[in-house]
């Protein structure tokens, strides 16, 4: 197992193991947004920006997706590692500047503001850090976003910027997108749910018991094309909203017989 000294900190890895893996091992905090455990790592953001030892020299690396194969040495803390983040933070802000969470980091790492001008209304909150693309692609496998476009006017987007007759209205890329840009919106009125900003939209699937909204008939059917368990009674626990299963087998157990000890 190779041996990763960061900032003055051994830790062994396994070979292949990321920078930033090791960075975890040895408690370091390395600042990561396009970063995410479920999907291969494309160091879009370039946040997690260390120094690597190189001898004469320090060679800037990602640390997200950098592969440890022999001992190396990490700078995570050095002036240099770190006035590159900070200059990555600054660009970040300029395309997504009401961000609470960007904010909320940038205060983290010691940067008040931008020098940068802001983006157009059109192209701002988001820092195209392509995890929804990712995670709708290849963890939900309906693609139903992408990125289109080039240069400044890059941007994700359902294909011809219409909503997206792939969308199933799971709200995965909303759970993923770091700086909040990503919203789902239910629509009770016309029993709907959005995925904002694409304005792609399912029905929503209501709780049998209570009509409280469950998931989308689309998410609902994927799961049980998915799954093994396949009985009635399975089908009609799907049904049902979160405290209403719970009430469900709360009673079933409540009627089964009590045995006594011995």
């Amino acid at each position: 197992m190779p041996t990763v000294t960061i900032d003055g900190h051994k830790v062994r890895v396994k070979k292949n193991a990321t920078v930033l893996d090791a960075a975890r091992r040895a408690e370091i905090w390395i600042p990561t947004l396009c970063y995410h455990p479920s999907v291969l790592s494309e160091a879009s953001c370039r946040l997690c920006m260390v120094e690597l030892d190189r001898g004469d020299w320090r060679q800037l690396i990602t640390a997200c997706n950098y592969p440890v194969r022999r001992d190396i040495v990490v700078y995570a803390s050095s002036e240099g590692a770190e006035q590159a983040r900070r200059g990555v933070m600054e660009l970040l802000l300029a395309r997504a500047p009401e961000s609470e969470e960007l904010r909320a980091m940038a205060e983290r790492m010691g940067v008040e503001k931008t020098r940068y001008p802001k983006v157009t209304e059109s192209q701002r909150n988001c820092i195209l850090c392509g995890l929804c693309v990712q995670v709708c692609e290849h963890l939900i496998g309906q693609a139903a976003i992408g990125f289109a476009g080039r240069g400044v006017d890059k941007a994700v987007a359902a294909p011809f910027r219409q909503p997206s007759e792939d969308c199933i209205g799971c709200g995965a890329c909303a759970a993923v997108c770091p700086v909040g840009t990503i919203k789902v919106r239910v629509h009770k009125d016309q029993n709907e749910v959005e995925i904002s900003p694409f304005k792609s939209r399912s029905k929503l699937m209501l709780c049998h018991e209570c009509s409280a909204p469950v998931v989308s008939t689309e998410v609902a059917e994927k799961a049980l094309q998915k799954i093994e368990i396949n009985t009635e009674e399975f089908r009609e626990l799907i049904r049902l909203c979160p405290r209403c299963r719970m009430l469900r087998t709360a009673k079933q157990l409540a009627a089964m017989p009590a045995y006594e000890n011995g």
